[in-house]
């Protein structure tokens, strides 16, 4: 059944052929399209990391395309440290320019990401799939994000689904908003309330979850071009922290940060 929506896979691959296959693809060439992946492997046993393993939601990072080499470099270093799923270089970029030497970029990406699995989204939309690739739901503008999701999982057949998304969390919405205002990717693509992941942890966690009960398994996060980038990281890892089970809709709040080692509580007000 064709519902219209475009759909990407998922092949594995090596970096030599991402390489090959992201150098082809230009620009998107129809609705459909292809997502490449290229994974480091473990140096301490030659495994690779999962990105969807059940029942958690994988959070991975889309970098972006206006980012300095050096900036990137540093994003990815941290999502390993961090613990997230892994990295993903689009081609072509949402915005910024084209690298001028996509392979030198992909090795050091690579080199700075360990053991932490690098991809390549790649738009190629002559691919055909031989049914046994990850699904996967591009950002795009005007997307209806829980219906073209609940729509492709239903085709997936049980294969675990990645959604690229928009993100935009803070310790407050307010936070979240001051980050997603007047970003220009997000111009582009649709604001993270109706797009990903928007406002607060326990906000995000709520959002997180109706995805995750829709079939997403892995979230390609957009992230807004924050100085503090250290920290939007820190609070997008902590969206799963809890597990994806206990992330639906109408589950109770995460619960309060024990105080620091050695605080006394607030003083009492003096009369």
């Amino acid at each position: 059944m064709d519902t219209g929506i475009p759909i990407w896979r998922s092949t594995a691959a090596n970096a030599t052929s991402a390489r090959s296959n992201a150098s082809r693809s230009g620009a998107p060439t129809g609705p459909c399209a292809v997502l490449t992946s290229v994974r480091t492997v473990n140096t301490l046993g030659g495994h690779l990391r999962s990105p969807t393993v059940a029942p958690d939601l994988a959070l991975s990072v889309v970098l972006d395309g206006r980012l300095p080499l050096q900036r990137a470099l540093q994003v990815v270093h941290l999502a390993g440290r961090l613990g997230l799923s892994r990295v993903w270089w689009r081609q072509p970029p949402h915005l910024g320019p084209q690298p001028a030497d996509l392979g030198s970029l992909l090795d050091g990406l690579i080199t700075a990401a360990g053991s932490l699995p690098v991809g390549v989204m790649a738009d190629d939309g002559a691919a055909q799939g031989d049914g046994d690739d990850m699904p996967v739901l591009p950002a795009r503008p005007g997307r209806r994000l829980d219906r073209e999701l609940a729509a492709l999982a239903a085709q997936a057949g049980g294969r675990p689904v990645l959604v690229e998304v928009c993100v935009s969390i803070g310790r407050t919405t307010a936070e979240a908003a001051a980050r997603a205002d007047g970003e220009a990717l997000f111009a582009l693509l649709g604001h993270p309330s109706e797009q990903g992941l928007f406002g607060s942890l326990e906000q995000c966690q709520q959002a997180a979850g109706r995805l995750w009960q829709s079939g997403a398994r892995e979230l390609a996060c957009n992230l807004p071009l924050a100085i503090d980038i250290a920290d939007v990281l820190a609070q997008l890892r902590a969206v799963t922290v809890a597990g994806a089970a206990s992330l639906g809709p109408g589950e109770p709040a995460s619960p309060a940060p024990a105080p620091p080692t050695g605080w006394g509580g607030r003083p009492g007000r003096r009369v």
